[in-house]
């Protein structure tokens, strides 16, 4: 028994040590995101999101807000949450990436499902901090998960400095959203088969997530769904080839939020690999 005590104590000690430490690789990640999961079960939500958060941190419940203020005061009593990461993927300077899987939320003896989304950042210590979070529901899942964690292909990017590069590299991200936008506006939903990457995800509220650009075209073709965006933040990784925006949309004459991770493509072009839509009530 004595042995047993000892082995758990060093697991976890270990746990609290390395969770949250970037070392490059979309492992640590994964790692950090499951920790997070830990923390949650053991301490509770409110106390387990606070653990993990930056100083600035936006949560999507169901509109943005500032995600201290938000668990600070919300009640999680008698409510639990799990979730898995399925898909994961870093920058090529490793300090910025996001994982986005299943989730169980329960309260009070009732269960509900989906899919979250959490971007992560890691600060001056090294150590990742959650920086935006938000998500869909959706019926229970029956299919078992496909796990991905990807790592850059490799890790060369040009180092930008001073404050004014930096931010023309936000503004390219944000400009390409706004033209989306715009094109949506002018045209329709055809638009997005020049925006969306060959392997987007698709997260569309009350269905299990879309996989692959042909698959998201016909899922909003057969729908219908008339969509307009308009971004209004946006954030970039260092090395430039990671980025997400957020913003208001309308579908079908309904008020949502979305959130749009981009990639930058070998021909330096800004491609959606993961595009979330939030039912703003």
């Amino acid at each position: 028994m004595k042995y047993i005590t000892i082995l758990v104590l060093f697991l976890f000690v270990g746990l609290n040590c390395f969770s949250q430490i970037s070392d490059g690789t979309v492992r640590s990640l994964v790692n950090t995101e499951e920790y997070f999961n830990y923390l949650v079960k053991n301490n509770g939500i409110n106390k387990g999101f606070l653990k993990v958060l930056s100083k600035n941190s936006i949560v999507f419940r169901p509109t943005p807000i500032e995600a201290r203020k938000f668990y600070d005061k919300k009640d999680t009593a008698n409510a639990s949450l799990n979730w898995k990461p399925e898909y994961a993927m870093i920058a090529k300077n490793g300090d910025f990436g996001f994982t986005t899987g299943p989730y169980t939320y329960s309260k009070n003896g009732e269960f509900y499902f989906g899919h979250y989304l959490s971007i992560w950042r890691s600060d001056d210590k090294n150590k990742w901090k959650l920086v935006l979070d938000g998500g869909i529901s959706h019926p229970k899942p029956t299919e078992d998960l496909k796990y991905e964690y990807l790592d850059p292909k490799d890790r060369k990017f040009t180092h930008l400095l001073g404050p004014k590069k930096i931010q023309m590299r936000e503004d390219i991200v944000f400009s390409t959203d706004l033209l989306l936008g715009k094109a949506l506006y002018n045209s329709g939903i055809t638009n997005f088969n020049e925006f969306y990457d060959s392997q987007v995800r698709l997260y569309y509220p009350g269905y299990l997530p879309i996989i692959g650009k042909e698959n998201a075209l016909t899922f909003l073709k057969d729908h219908r769904l008339d969509i307009e965006t308009e971004p209004t933040f946006t954030d970039r990784a260092f090395s430039g080839d990671l980025a997400y925006t957020y913003g208001k949309a309308s579908i079908l004459g309904k008020s949502y939020n979305y959130i749009r991770i981009w990639k930058i493509s070998e021909t330096m072009k800004w491609n959606v690999i993961l595009d979330v839509y939030i039912p703003a009530s």
